[in-house]
């Protein structure tokens, strides 16, 4: 998985025929921010799995898309969500310098006819997103201005899953084995140079891989659409990331949009929509802008009410820190959320 809560996904995968407990679904968004924490103190420690297999891969010339790879997997249905086109936007490869520098912008796309987005992202330097081929596999997709921001520690169950130190983007394909589960795949190259991608799966085969390499589109370039935006800020703060999840879409959405602040002050608006949901919460204790909210008794984290089969909140307690209730009724205040969420079209 990219950097996305396992926990909810699953939550709203087991019930998607079901009722959907309100109060598990809101818990997920301090479990969620605790395993950010995690991941990235991990990515200090941890012992380097054994490379079973180096293999080369032919890279088209001028530094950009590889060589085409026939894909022979069953192919996606359409896609049910997908990020909004920017028209006027330069690409990465025509621009590699803006890659990272705008939350609300991707510089990629796929091809529609080989790969459906399971979630796209936009934060701290990174744009990633996770791709489903067809096949039992995801892959996961990471394009940054450095090697550094490329990599990520990633949780395989309750393995901590390593990064190299100083990995070489050299466009071979790198097979880790892994206590006999199924190997790791990850593919490192420049498109251009100041441009680094990387592909990550784990399969029992690269087909996967390949076919994702070969649906990336890396001369266009998409908004980080989400039916949430956000309108009003506290002074010295702004948008930092955005991160949409439509694994299970249309039947339940997942959105992180980020705001951080001089300081290190941090704040997450979540979004959780999910058809089955039975009941919302209806009791408010506050308002913001005239909007009734519900405020936590634990605090550090608020809600908006009156959004069908879904929950709206402002987070900016533990993980998150800096910013206060005020803020938070502030973001609120001013939260824009498109009509109908299972309709990407009105977003």
């Amino acid at each position: 998985m990219t950097d996305l809560d396992q926990r909810i996904i699953s939550t709203l995968r087991a019930h998607a025929e079901g009722q959907v407990d309100i109060d598990q679904l809101t818990s997920g968004a301090v479990t969620r921010g605790r395993a950010r924490r995690t991941r990235r103190r991990a990515a200090v420690g941890g012992t380097a799995l054994g490379v079973a297999a180096v293999l080369g891969l032919g890279v088209a010339g001028g530094g950009g898309l590889p060589v085409e790879v026939p894909w022979t997997g069953a192919k996606p249905a359409t896609p049910a969500a997908t990020p909004a086109a920017a028209p006027g936007v330069p690409g990465a490869l025509a621009r590699p310098d803006l890659v990272g520098k705008d939350p609300g912008l991707l510089h990629f796309g796929v091809d529609p006819a080989h790969a459906r987005y399971l979630s796209w992202r936009s934060a701290a330097g990174l744009e990633s997103a996770e791709l489903d081929l067809g096949g039992a596999a995801p892959v996961s997709f990471y394009l940054a201005r450095s090697a550094a921001v490329a990599e990520e520690v990633h949780l395989e169950g309750d393995r901590v899953i390593p990064q190299p130190a100083d990995p070489p983007y050299d466009g071979q394909l790198e097979r880790l084995s892994a206590d006999g589960a199924d190997p790791i795949w990850v593919l490192r190259w420049q498109p251009v140079p100041g441009l680094f991608a990387r592909l990550r799966t784990v399969a029992p085969t690269d087909a996967a891989l390949r076919a994702a390499r070969s649906a990336l589109r890396l001369d266009v370039a998409h908004q980080c659409s989400a039916p949430v935006r956000l309108t009003a800020m506290p002074a010295g703060a702004w948008p930092a990331g955005c991160e949409v999840t439509v694994t299970n879409f249309p039947a339940a959405l997942d959105v992180s949009l980020v705001v951080n602040g001089s300081g290190f002050r941090s704040m997450e608006v979540r979004l959780q929509y999910a058809r089955s949901i039975a009941g919302a919460r209806t009791e408010s204790n506050a308002t913001a802008a005239g909007r009734p909210v519900y405020r936590y008794p634990q605090g550090g984290m608020m809600e908006l009410l009156g959004i069908p089969k879904a929950h709206l909140t402002a987070g900016w307690g533990w993980p998150n820190e800096g910013f206060t209730e005020d803020d938070a009724t502030t973001v609120l205040g001013g939260v824009q959320v498109a009509e109908h969420l299972d309709r990407p079209a009105t977003w």
